[in-house]
């Protein structure tokens, strides 16, 4: 399944402002450490759930806002294609920071062998200020996970970690809607998927 990444104009990163500013979140997380894609396995539904696990707390996506903060503040000399734009980008660090998000992903209330060894996660939809990009990717390996840019060419990605903490870019400060879908073919069920499920990072 391939996704058809939208990057906001002006026009539509203005209509993300304003129906942010409407939306009431439950949790707003700044810091530490959040599996934000958390998967699992609902067997009366043969669905994939995608929810946020923050230490012992499970929550919605929908009632979650992640607040990149100025902390997470990175000046570059130069661009970096499909990572960096020259000049502000706001970096959730693949290491643990105090202070800072440490956003990852966990299969752990799963078992990945029932799914052949892998989920296909895809960026079904992006909701951007204008100019704004999204860029994660594993600095370990040089992979590009998912990408809000086409030309990048990272729409979706192979999750067969157990737990995994990748690096993500914002190049504007702004709101982000990051849509998110997961799909696999199940040892029983043969073929399943997530519901579509909506992210929202407050940067700046």
């Amino acid at each position: 399944m391939r996704a058809n990444v939208i990057k906001a104009g002006a026009a539509l990163g203005a209509v993300a402002a304003l129906a942010f500013a409407g939306q009431a979140h439950a949790a707003t997380i700044g810091s530490g450490h959040v599996d934000a894609l958390a998967f699992s396995y609902d067997d009366d539904a043969n669905a994939i759930v995608i929810e946020v696990h923050e230490g012992n707390t499970v929550h919605d996506p929908a009632d979650v806002v992640f607040d990149v903060h100025s902390g997470h503040l990175v000046n570059r000399p130069s661009a970096t294609e499909c990572r960096f734009d020259a000049g502000d980008n706001w970096v959730i660090p693949r290491t643990e920071t105090a202070g800072l998000l440490w956003a990852g992903w966990s299969t752990e209330d799963l078992d990945l062998a029932d799914f052949g060894g892998a989920l296909q996660v895809e960026l079904t939809d992006a909701v951007t200020p204008a100019g704004g990009n999204v860029a994660v990717y594993d600095a370990t390996t040089g992979a590009t996970r998912f990408h809000t840019d086409p030309a990048c060419d990272a729409s979706g990605t192979a999750v067969t970690e157990s737990h995994h903490h990748p690096t993500w870019v914002f190049t504007e400060p702004g709101v982000y809607e990051l849509t998110f879908q997961a799909s696999a073919t199940h040892a029983v069920d043969g073929a399943v998927a997530s519901a579509e499920v909506v992210y929202t990072f407050d940067v700046g």
